[in-house]
């Protein structure tokens, strides 16, 4: 039996969200899959689940004591692929796997954005572009998921790493699903207190720096001088130490801006909103672009590496450049009083980006990438 480990730094916000489908497709080729994450939560389908030491950054000790950990895994379990994700997951794995790479395991770094880029801070080009290029010595195969990755790795890093551009981990529609979507409507804007004919807006991300929402609430306050019910829904884990709610009370927006934590029923907040916004400064593949248009919600998002990816501005979404809130705006005003286009960027079809096919092409990629030999052969 093969065995393949995925690595990476947190199981309820990375391994749940991204990887399920994918560890499905490698139980039933018949592969042992299992996997190291910090988190109590359960990841389903795995063989084994080991629970380890290390926090979302880097830099800390429990690093150097996750990096032991996984040493000791590594020796016991003998794994034909080390499939590696986050900066921490990548560098903990990729340190760890010295002695098991010249043992014949190969180890893959799915890279979902990488920290240092166009427009990016000189602290991260200083912080992160050394590491990876250390790294990329410790590495076989390197998956990039936007264009701009994939052709900076391929010039920049060591030439012996094999690199491919993927498209992104998949998105399982199904979970989003949901019936009689009216009366779901009807029922959740009653809950949140949202008149049935408010505009809602609505964004799907963790707190943080990167997500940007300040740009959203900024985008808010000019939509409702002409449209003074709209109401944003910002949804996800705080992880910014209340700053976003800070800035929506300095803005005096309270009522119009609802904080709503993480939240598993997405399909229905989707379902009782209009509009979809995203306002990261960067992204590696916007899956959260694709769900919001599967539930068929148009897009209006700021132009970043992931986003350009899968949108077409005017064909499938708008796009506006970072921090343009009243373009932000002036875009959503389009949406909210023009139907037909509207209609036309609420109807894209997204069906290539389902999670069973990507799992299958992931599957089909490792294969070829690592010269692993699946079980038909």
């Amino acid at each position: 039996m093969k065995k393949i480990l995925f690595v990476a730094n947190v199981a309820k916000e990375h391994i749940l969200k991204f990887h399920i489908p994918t560890i499905k497709h490698f139980k039933e080729e018949g592969w042992q899959v299992d996997v190291a994450c910090a988190g109590d939560e359960e990841v389903p389908y795995c063989d084994h689940q080991f629970h380890t030491s290390w926090k979302r950054s880097p830099f800390t000790f429990k690093t150097f004591r996750g990096i032991r950990e996984l040493k000791k895994i590594l020796a016991s379990e003998h794994y034909d692929i080390v499939y590696c994700h986050t900066p921490v997951g990548g560098l903990v794995a990729r340190m760890a796997a010295k002695k098991a790479r010249k043992n014949g395991t190969k180890v893959i770094y799915f890279a979902h954005g990488l920290h240092f880029f166009k427009g990016a801070s000189p602290v991260n080009w200083l912080t992160f572009y050394p590491i990876e290029k250390y790294l990329a010595h410790k590495t076989d195969v390197f998956f990039a998921l936007n264009n701009e990755d994939y052709d900076f790795v391929t010039k920049d890093f060591c030439k012996s790493l094999t690199v491919r551009q993927v498209p992104g981990v998949g998105a399982d529609f199904s979970r989003l699903d949901v019936e009689d979507k009216a009366a779901v409507r009807a029922a959740y804007r009653r809950e949140l207190g949202i008149p049935e004919d408010a505009p809602v807006l609505i964004y799907v991300a963790e707190l943080i720096k990167n997500k940007n929402q300040p740009m959203l609430i900024d985008a808010l306050r000019v939509v409702r001088e002409k449209h003074p019910q709209a109401v944003l829904l910002l949804v996800g884990p705080e992880h910014d130490n209340g700053a976003v709610k800070a800035y929506v009370e300095k803005q005096g927006l309270q009522d119009a801006v609802k904080l709503l934590g993480w939240r598993s029923d997405i399909g229905k907040l989707m379902a009782a909103s209009d509009i979809y916004v995203a306002s990261s400064l960067r992204e590696g593949f916007p899956i959260n672009l694709l769900e919001a248009q599967y539930c068929g919600l148009p897009v209006v998002a700021t132009k970043n590496r992931g986003h350009v990816t899968p949108i077409v501005h005017g064909e499938n979404g708008f796009l506006v450049d970072i921090g343009d809130h009243e373009a932000m705006a002036l875009y959503i005003d389009t949406l909210l009083t023009d139907p037909a286009v509207y209609e036309k960027l609420s109807s894209v079809d997204v069906s290539r980006y389902e999670c069973h096919r990507i799992a299958k092409e992931l599957y089909d990629t490792v294969l070829e990438t690592t010269g692993c030999k699946g079980r038909e052969e």
